[in-house]
């Protein structure tokens, strides 16, 4: 008899070995799932608290408390149309209100989904708990004055790039001839690796090769993008990176070790250069830290001012932007930016032009939604009031990781507007478009032979100036120089144009005009006649 014990022992013993977490799962079951919920909540797998809380759910339907973590649950993982209808099951369910930040929650979900009525609303019930909270009251005003956000809206074009999936797309940077970009879609793998507490891939580095049309200057893409900078991977998450010192530099973003308690892992800075054709690891952020995460950077050209995003300690709340200055041969300690820009939310996806303008994303500071992108200006003595750069760029959801090529008039945006969620996509943005109707100014003269100088230009007054469509063939504005030889056109749409310029007698001449896909300070354009080549 004591051997058949011994045997059942003996195999208890081997089906332990085999699941590896017998005793967690064994535990599990007898647990209460609201407490098994709150503490997968407090470590952020937010996924699988929602489907704890469900299961609480189902043993006590009547539990407001249940309810509104499984609400927080929805916001965070970004589902918010759960996230309102799981709060209002909550507020039928219990007498008394929504504490602060539950309504703050509620409050920026029906931002999200532009229910901006019902937002102000529970914005205002926020300022009765907090008549002082002065970020909630500018949110209320935003929302009332968001005609502002919307006025050079015309001025934009903004569409989705082919590579997105049904993955995480995000952070793309212009490089040389490609843009690198930082995404979590699947590989054909014998064994993949998969974050626990998501359940999908790692984020990895990837680059696709940019390809523009001389003529027409479309830029298109290669066929699929590939990893990028392989030798750098973690195994874990990498990116997103940040370029500089022409392109043979970069500081990139990857996971660190684990925490002191053993738990997830954080994100660090590291560097690395580009050497005989591959990248090289150069050193690790001094400030790197397993009790905090670094999740983006962005860096000046000639390495010497880095800024990025951070949770360390120390900060105004969520998120704030740092900035670490290169000096005598060493990052010096990472300094928060201040609360002209960082709030009691989220600072993120800082991103450095070169001429001082520094973008990030937040949603603490008033927008259209989310995560909106704002833009300052670097100062000697600080940074200027920060302002949203408007719709399209920003949406109702999250909208972060701007960058722009070297012209400054195109560029690439991360956003989630398209399905919500984790699903972030990379949009293509042109900016300072043209738009018309509009009129230009011009000032007409002539010259009477080809072989005569400069000095015998003279101004042609009183000449018909006909605005033609070359494509259609026909005149679609008509008008008459001055004295001094100036007119006004008004160019109705967008075509290929030529001006037709009759004089006195009613010799017929004929000039091109370029009308630049960008809006220009001045739209003055002085047209010169040589009379002999038309005779």
């Amino acid at each position: 008899m004591k051997k058949v014990r011994w045997l059942l022992l003996l195999i208890g013993s081997l089906v332990c070995t085999y699941n590896g977490m017998c005793q967690t799962t064994a535990f599990s079951v007898i647990q209460d799932p609201f407490k098994l919920a709150n503490k997968n909540y407090s470590e952020g797998n937010y996924a699988e608290a929602i489907e704890q809380y469900k299961k609480a759910l189902t043993k006590n339907s009547d539990d407001p408390a249940i309810r509104v973590k499984l609400a927080q649950s929805y916001y965070r993982v970004k589902e918010y149309r759960q996230t309102i209808l799981t709060y209002d099951a909550a507020i039928r369910a219990k007498s008394n209100s929504l504490s602060q930040l539950d309504l703050y929650y509620y409050a920026q979900a029906q931002t999200a989904l532009q229910n901006y009525t019902l937002a102000i609303d529970f914005y205002k019930r926020c300022l009765e708990h907090e008549p002082d909270n002065e970020l909630i009251a500018k949110k209320i005003w935003r929302l009332n004055n968001l005609q502002y956000l919307y006025e050079d809206s015309a001025h934009y074009a903004i569409r989705p790039v082919k590579f997105n999936t049904n993955f995480g797309e995000l952070c793309p940077v212009p490089y040389q001839s490609k843009i690198i970009f930082t995404s979590n879609r699947r590989e054909v793998k014998l064994i993949e690796t998969v974050n626990g507490k998501s359940n999908e891939p790692f984020y990895q580095l990837y680059a696709i090769s940019l390809v523009t049309d001389t003529a027409t200057q479309i830029n298109s893409f290669s066929d699929r993008p590939n990893r990028f900078a392989k030798t750098l991977s973690s195994k874990l998450n990498t990116g997103p990176a940040a370029f500089y010192n022409k392109g043979l530099s970069m500081v990139f973003v990857s996971s660190l070790g684990k925490n002191a308690d053993g738990s997830s892992h954080n994100l660090g800075l590291f560097f690395a250069s580009l050497k005989n054709g591959k990248w090289k690891m150069d050193y690790e952020y001094i400030f790197n830290n397993s009790d905090y995460s670094i999740t983006d950077v962005t860096i000046s050209e000639e390495g010497k001012k880095m800024f990025f995003s951070s949770n360390m300690k120390g900060g105004y709340g969520g998120k704030d932007i740092y900035v670490s200055v290169w000096v005598d041969g060493r990052w010096s300690k990472p300094r928060n930016v201040g609360e002209a820009i960082n709030t009691n939310q989220n600072e993120v996806f800082p991103y450095l032009y070169p001429d001082g303008t520094l973008y990030f994303s937040s949603d603490g500071h008033a927008g259209l939604g989310e995560l909106d992108i704002y833009k300052v200006q670097v100062k000697s003595d600080g940074y200027t009031e920060p302002q949203n750069i408007g719709y399209p760029l920003n949406s109702s959801y999250d909208d972060f990781g701007i960058a722009f090529d070297s012209l400054g008039s195109h560029g690439y945006v991360t956003s989630n507007r398209m399905n919500g969620g984790f699903d972030d996509d990379i949009y293509e943005f042109d900016m300072d478009l043209q738009t018309y109707p509009f009129t230009i100014t011009g000032v007409l003269k002539y010259r009477e032979h080809t072989w005569t100088d400069q000095s015998a230009i003279q101004t042609w007054p009183n000449a018909k100036v006909l605005l033609f469509d070359s494509w259609q063939g026909t005149s679609v504005y008509e008008n008459t120089t001055d004295d001094d030889g100036n007119f006004l056109i008004t160019i109705p749409y967008f075509s290929k144009f030529y001006v037709q310029i009759i004089d006195e007698n009613g010799d017929v001449y004929k000039a091109s005009l370029e009308i630049q896909k960008y809006r220009a300070l001045t739209n003055v354009h002085e047209i010169v006649i040589v009379k002999d080549i038309f005779k």
